[in-house]
């Protein structure tokens, strides 16, 4: 049989155990990804961008990109293409222009936690800046 005080010793551990847990599932472990697509061009295209997580696609959008208006870039941004990335999950990014793929980008979900005013996970992809044959794409740093 047992003694009462090793029960109130092994009760008093285990509530202590689930009152630390608890306090665990405010650490952000997922996060969202977006991006921001510009262009710098003075020419529009449809643009296509597809992301890939765990070898599905999960996010596939097409947009007509208008071409940009004097020096400044036209904008587009998708602030929550995908939501609940786990942090440290791959992902891969496409750009298609006009029907064929330009660019393709992988990298790991990082950014979780962030403030709620940014993207917490950010791709930037940049047509035509530094010239108009260039594309490049980024993922943001944390």
């Amino acid at each position: 049989m047992c003694d009462p005080s090793r029960r109130q010793f092994l009760r008093s551990g285990g509530l202590i155990g689930l009152i630390g847990l608890a306090g665990c599932t405010s650490v952000p472990f997922v996060g969202t990804l977006g991006f921001r697509l510009r262009n710098y061009t003075d020419e529009a295209y449809e643009a296509r961008i597809e992301i890939r997580v765990t070898g599905r696609s999960d996010f596939e959008k097409t947009y007509d990109l208008p071409s940009a208006s004097g020096a400044d870039p036209y904008v587009h941004t998708e602030s929550t293409a995908i939501s609940n990335v786990p942090k440290g999950m791959s992902y891969t990014v496409s750009l298609f222009l006009d029907g064929t793929e330009v660019e393709t980008l992988t990298a790991t979900m990082d950014c979780v936690g962030r403030d709620k005013q940014q993207i917490e996970e950010e791709i930037d992809i940049n047509i035509g800046f530094g010239g108009n044959d260039t594309v490049k794409m980024a993922d943001s740093q944390c």
